[in-house]
């Protein structure tokens, strides 16, 4: 998964996609994972970053990863070569 070359983030949250027109605010966890997809950081590696920094286990992780991850694809905000790969 990787972040769309039309997008753009901001240190504050605000984020921009410039083929659709549509802008975004995200609170700083979801920057923070935004910035983290969009540096190349695989799936295990921002799990670790997460599990490590937040009072949070794995499976809520997970499941709070996957739903931010369905989110912004949604928005176009990423592209995936395989739909069901989140790594």
């Amino acid at each position: 998964m990787k972040i769309t070359d039309e997008v753009r983030i901001s240190d504050n949250g605000f984020i921009f996609n410039s083929k659709t027109g549509d802008s975004f605010n995200v609170n700083p966890t979801g920057l923070e994972l935004t910035k983290l997809i969009a540096q190349g950081y695989d799936f295990d590696t921002i799990k670790n970053i997460f599990l490590q920094k937040y009072d949070l286990d794995d499976l809520t992780f997970e499941k709070d990863f996957y739903e931010f991850c369905a989110l912004i694809k949604y928005h176009q905000i990423t592209s995936q070569e395989n739909p069901l790969d989140f790594k």
